[in-house]
């Protein structure tokens, strides 16, 4: 018996990133041509324009223009897809807004642009420069890109907090809005992060229209955000949620992170208390016992050294009640890798305290604890979507367990 099938195309070895991106393009039939259809239609398109505050008001939209708008990206971005604004409230505490651009005011359910979205399903970053999106580029980095000192469309999510910058009970009926809002300020993480590392962790006094003032307090409000979310966190399937990781610009990264997460589960509850019946949310059961009994006993020790499973309260009361304090089973010494102990000491000698601090606590760094780890998420169950009760609806671990 032969197979019935054909040679379409024949890929020659190649030596290159783009050869290897071509392979995996093909493998996972990743659409990487332009719709003309869409490409035509797009190009059709023009801004929405409100000239006048009562334009504004009669198109159902908020006008925000008038405050200061930020956004954080990588170098050379095109598609800024979400903008933030932060005002301060009559109690002392702050509203933060977090604008997401409005595909919805140039893409109509079912036309050629809108279909040809559903089978892209998504934009794809691929290791190259070369970005496919999901929508064409006249949308993607134009019309509906929160560009600098251009008026774009927005839905907005708004957060508040106590004086103290931690987020308090939002209204889900009033947390979703449109509004109209001007990008003042196009930053990348580069400019964000110096601004967060000149001024370390100090209290600056609230100054309305300083990006640096409202930059420093965004990232506080989002470390204590983040701070909640980890302690609340239950089992995971995803790749740990490194607190101790060496990317540049790590903090900045995380405001943006911990704010689209918080949006996120802002905009489920927001949909399924209307459409309780119609929205699906990811949901994830912990471990079977027996699984979990098992891993206890095999990383027992590596487990109580772990600054990961250290960092979560329900993590680390599921230990405290699966050991029993036995001093024999912990680790006389921790192995480290010989150029790990050579990357701290060139950067104790740098005085670089961030990177030392990295080194000493990250997992992946120490290779029994990085196997214990391994093991840990082997166990996990996979999430599934379902329809749940919004008295039931709880946080999610991390920024890859999407709606």
């Amino acid at each position: 018996m032969y197979p019935l099938g054909y040679v379409m195309r024949v890929i020659k070895a190649g030596e290159h990133l783009d050869d290897s991106q071509r392979v995996i393009n093909l493998l996972y039939q990743i659409p990487t041509q332009p719709n003309p259809k869409c490409i035509d239609a797009a190009t059709s398109l023009t801004n929405f324009a409100c000239d006048e505050a009562t334009d504004v008001a009669a198109a159902g939209v908020e006008d925000i223009r008038h405050q200061l708008t930020i956004s954080i990206d990588p170098s050379g971005c095109k598609d800024v897809d979400d903008a933030l604004t932060l005002s301060q409230l009559s109690t002392g505490g702050f509203r933060v807004g977090i604008h997401i651009a409005d595909v919805g005011r140039f893409v109509t359910q079912g036309d050629v642009i809108d279909s040809d979205a559903r089978r892209r399903m998504m934009s794809f970053y691929p290791a190259t420069d070369t970005v496919y999106h999901m929508l064409p580029d006249r949308l993607s980095e134009d019309l509906c890109s929160l560009l600098q000192g251009k008026d774009r469309n927005v839905l907005s999510v708004y957060l508040e907090t106590d004086d103290q910058l931690k987020i308090t009970g939002t209204n889900i009926c009033s947390a979703v809005c449109r509004s109209l809002i001007r990008n003042d300020r196009q930053m990348i993480y580069e400019e964000a992060q110096q601004i967060i590392d000149e001024a370390s962790y100090q209290r600056l006094p609230w100054k309305e229209g300083i990006v640096k003032t409202m930059v420093v307090y965004l990232h506080q409000i989002a470390q204590r955000l983040r701070i909640a979310r980890l302690r609340e966190a239950r089992f995971c399937f995803s790749e740990p949620d490194d607190p101790f990781s060496l990317v540049r610009c790590h903090e900045a990264h995380q405001l943006i992170e911990e704010f689209m997460i918080q949006t996120n589960f802002t905009v489920a509850q927001f949909l399924v208390a209307r459409f309780p019946e119609s929205v699906p949310v990811r949901r994830q059961k912990s471990p079977e016992e027996d699984e979990i009994n098992r891993w206890c006993c095999d990383n027992k020790a590596m487990a109580e050294v772990s600054l990961y499973f250290q960092q979560y309260d329900v993590l680390s009361s599921f230990f405290q009640r699966h050991m029993q304090d036995d001093e024999s089973d912990k680790p006389t010494m921790i192995s480290f890798l010989q150029s790990t102990i050579d990357n701290m000491k060139a950067a104790v000698e740098s005085r670089d305290l961030r990177k030392a601090v990295s080194l000493i606590a990250r997992e992946s760094q120490h290779p029994l604890q990085l196997l214990a780890i391994n093991s840990w998420f082997q166990i996990q169950v996979d999430p599934m979507c379902k329809f749940v009760d919004l008295q039931l609806f709880i946080r999610y671990f991390s920024i890859h367990a999407m709606l």
